[in-house]
């Protein structure tokens, strides 16, 4: 084995080709379809379709992950179906950071596990956020970097009265946190794509949502979007209250009235 990974160190394409070939085709393993069919005998998974608080629509989705599988059987299957999503490219990733020391082509597999799960081949590319994922690779590549970075999503949360920002804005502060520790621009690269694959998987949900609060003027409380994404009532319940956004905009409301 030694032998074998010695005579392609320097076979650099090679090297990307393995690295980006084999996280893709991991990556695109969907064990929320597995769990599915381990759970309800069936290759047939339902869509995501969800009743919108106050409002007699449905939010309708094709996405085909964790959070499918803890609405649809449970938040035990949606566990560990998230759990396993991040290992299938936690793994392959730590794996060739192990082996591959003079490069970073753990990236590569990383970013191509992500890709894989949204996009998966053996599925007619219909997959999920890549959220798991990208947790996934990211425990192997820099752990401490998401606490640090949720930590600052949550204030930058609380600032700005979004559930959201909560949730996802940890990767978009990752960049900046990538481009500080780093100060290579692989791993800035990696965090830029990986946001831009997850949003651009996501821009669909988004943009339904968008119209939803927008043009049909569904006035969603934080506390609807927690519940609604699986956050709890209570984080949004506490945005709703205390966030600075919402107490400025009741400031002011008062004084309206006033």
């Amino acid at each position: 084995m030694n032998e074998i990974i010695t005579s392609i160190q320097d076979k650099v394409w090679v090297l990307l080709i393995i690295c980006s070939i084999s996280g893709y085709l991991i990556g695109s393993v969907s064990f929320a379809r597995l769990i599915n069919f381990m759970v309800l005998k069936t290759t047939k998974i339902s869509s995501f379709a969800e009743p919108i608080p106050h409002t007699d629509e449905l939010f309708e989705s094709d996405l085909i992950s964790a959070t499918l599988v803890t609405k649809k059987l449970g938040v035990k299957y949606g566990c560990m179906t998230s759990l396993l999503d991040m290992l299938k490219v936690a793994l392959p990733t730590l794996l060739v950071k192990v082996i591959l020391t003079d490069h970073p082509y753990f990236l590569l597999t990383a970013i191509a596990g992500i890709i894989g799960h949204n996009y998966p081949v053996y599925y007619r590319f219909i997959g999920g956020r890549g959220e798991s994922p990208i947790i996934g690779a990211l425990i192997v590549i820099n752990w401490f970097g998401i606490l640090i970075c949720n930590g600052a999503a949550l204030i930058l949360g609380f600032i700005t009265g979004s559930v959201l920002v909560v949730r996802w804005g940890a990767y978009s502060i990752l960049i900046f946190w990538f481009w500080y520790y780093f100060r290579d621009p692989y791993f800035v690269a990696f965090m830029v794509l990986a946001n831009f694959f997850f949003y651009f998987a996501m821009r669909k949900d988004l943009l339904h949502f968008r119209e939803l609060k927008v043009k049909k003027g569904i006035n969603f409380s934080e506390e609807d979007v927690s519940e609604f994404i699986l956050m709890g009532r209570s984080l949004g319940r506490a945005l709703d209250k205390y966030s600075l956004y919402y107490m400025i905009k009741r400031k002011f409301s008062h004084k309206n009235k006033i």
